[in-house]
């Protein structure tokens, strides 16, 4: 199973992601659970702003690896972000060419997503500045707004098969 939180930065997902680590540990104890966290903080190269291809390109690689790893060894799954996320992150970026690419692959990876719930920023005010994500709202407006824009796009091509709610 795996149990997914969206949107953009600073709407609470790596925080409700935590939470749900947490219940689904209390809730089923005889299985084993793998929380997937802060990848893009990982990534050696520019985020948010100032991406470029090569950043989107390592972050959408490094979370499908790191997913379908997961999946493999964990009952339950656990992410704070899906490649959807990366996608609307570098079409925002104007890499217009690239998010068709990775929009392609999505189609078929996030059946995967049993469950995904998009934060939105109307109702999760937790945008701080911490040194690696914008607190620009025009920016992560523009985020938000792709994000619904591909999660209709993949709900009417039929490529969502889990849950899929806004928060």
């Amino acid at each position: 199973m795996q149990i997914s939180f969206s949107g953009t930065h600073g709407t609470g997902k790596s925080t409700a992601a935590a939470y749900e680590y947490r219940n689904q540990k209390l809730i089923h104890p005889d299985k084993s659970v793998y929380l997937l966290c802060d990848l893009e903080a990982l990534c050696p190269f520019k985020i948010n702003m100032d991406t470029t291809e090569q950043a989107q390109s390592w972050i959408f690689s490094r979370q499908i690896q790191q997913e379908i790893e997961a999946a493999a060894r964990f009952d339950v799954v656990i992410t704070d972000r899906t490649i959807v996320d990366v996608i609307a992150y570098t079409y925002v970026a104007g890499f217009e060419a690239l998010a068709c690419s990775m929009l392609g692959y999505a189609e078929r990876h996030v059946e995967a997503y049993d469950s995904i719930t998009v934060k939105q920023m109307e109702y999760n005010g937790y945008c701080h500045h911490d040194g690696i994500r914008d607190t620009d709202h025009g920016f992560r407006a523009a985020v938000e707004a792709m994000l619904k824009d591909l999660y209709k796009q993949l709900k009417d091509a039929g490529a969502i098969h889990g849950r899929l709610c806004f928060a």
